[in-house]
């Protein structure tokens, strides 16, 4: 590259002054974006995601962690992949059943690419904080700042990662005024809610209302600001630089090129069938993006050790927009839901379910503790587990996120 800098600014000499300083701001502006560029994808040391039992205690976690997961399978209660990790060092990584359930015939292995529905969210989240933290857009501006046709003059992008738009919800709007035979975008949706006449729940920043409109946005936002498609963008900016290999985001265009398991629920009249493609599955940024469990944990190491945003922005995303008090000890902060313990620490975590699929991802900051659970089957209850595994003895299966209709 500096040969080539060289050879231009030689040429330079022979040009006329408005050609100087044409190819001036341009060589200024490249080097400008290469330094972003190559800040985000510098050379990562690989993440081990073996098992590393080194004390008895560790064994004693190992083996709880065992039965009850493996109790959950014998039930039918689970068919998935599991990570458990303390301060990094994974104590349990482990899959138990199936990718096609129906059949029994393809058990599932450490490759095994699950949709993680709106457990993306935290990963949309944190390439719109990472776009912040280089300057190219600031959280704290209206949306109509990047995206001019955006319906809303005063939502900002910060109330979108929060959930205090009071935008109206895409699914709902298309479930009524969408013909269902054709295939949904992101670039549908302000068309749609301009051609319904839908209307804020509320005005913006008055209250919480969990909404996936909110992070389709913000995949737009990415591509405006960053002029590459959101795929593009999250595959050079986050997946491919960290080792995500198996990680992707859906496009349907290419549905027929990926290799990922489908999705299961069940009934009694039907048994087991596998989810079939939905005409939402376009929409990206509120779910979308296809994962195996290491390659998330790979993406949980990064994130707690700085290396795709500051600490301090880190620490703004795991703020609840409302402050906790006795009462208040739920809310959402920068696309992570957080939640108040009973001992005051912070758990910050995101679950997701969609057309087959039920994900959930943990952190617990005071113990250093990781959890993911990925299940190729929407039709179970896993918040009662998941408790069980952290010894959260508060949660209820009122927090399941079983919803009749939409994603979560």
């Amino acid at each position: 590259m500096k040969k080539y800098l060289r050879k231009i600014l030689r040429l330079l000499v022979y040009m006329p002054i408005n050609q100087k300083i044409f190819v001036l701001l341009a060589i200024g502006g490249f080097s400008l974006y290469a330094n972003i560029d190559r800040k985000q994808i510098k050379k990562h040391e690989p993440v081990c995601v073996e098992v590393k039992i080194q004390t008895a205690s560790d064994s004693a976690t190992h083996a709880r962690i065992y039965n009850i997961v493996s109790k959950a399978f014998a039930e039918g209660r689970f068919n998935g992949h599991i990570i458990y990790a303390e301060n990094g060092r994974v104590l349990f990584n482990s899959y138990f059943g199936f990718e096609d359930i129906r059949t029994r015939r393809i058990p599932l292995s450490d490759t095994s690419i699950f949709q993680l529905a709106s457990t993306s969210k935290p990963i949309t989240a944190i390439a719109v904080l990472m776009l912040h933290e280089a300057g190219r857009l600031d959280i704290n501006n209206p949306v109509v700042t990047y995206l001019s046709d955006f319906p809303f003059q005063t939502i900002t992008v910060k109330q979108l990662l929060q959930h205090r738009s009071g935008l109206p919800n895409y699914m709902h709007v298309a479930h009524r005024n969408w013909d269902t035979r054709q295939f949904m975008t992101n670039a549908d949706i302000t068309p749609l809610i301009v051609r319904t006449g839908a209307r804020l729940m509320f005005n913006p920043g008055a209250r919480f209302h969990y909404n996936n409109t909110n992070y389709a946005y913000l995949a737009c936002i990415i591509e405006a600001v960053s002029g590459q498609s959101f795929p593009e963008f999250m595959n050079r900016r986050i997946f491919q630089p960290l080792g995500m290999y198996n990680t992707y985001v859906f496009e349907w265009e290419k549905r027929n090129t990926y290799r990922a398991m489908r999705g299961y629920d069940f009934t009694n009249r039907r048994g087991f069938f596998a989810r079939q493609p939905d005409y939402l599955d376009g929409v990206m940024g509120d779910k979308g993006i296809f994962a195996t469990a290491n390659d998330l944990f790979i993406f949980d190491q990064a994130l707690h050790n700085n290396r795709l945003i500051s600490r301090e922005l880190l620490e703004l995303a795991f703020t609840p927009a409302r402050p906790f008090d006795e009462r208040h000890r739920r809310d959402y902060g920068l696309g992570f839901r957080l939640r108040l313990n009973d001992d005051d620490q912070v758990v910050a975590f995101h679950h997701g379910w969609w057309r087959g699929f039920r994900t959930f991802y943990v952190h617990d900051f005071k113990n250093g503790r990781t959890l993911i659970w990925l299940n190729n089957r929407s039709d179970v209850r896993v918040v009662s587990l998941i408790a069980e595994i952290l010894e959260y003895g508060d949660i209820s299966d009122d927090d399941d996120p079983v919803l009749g209709g939409g994603g979560e």
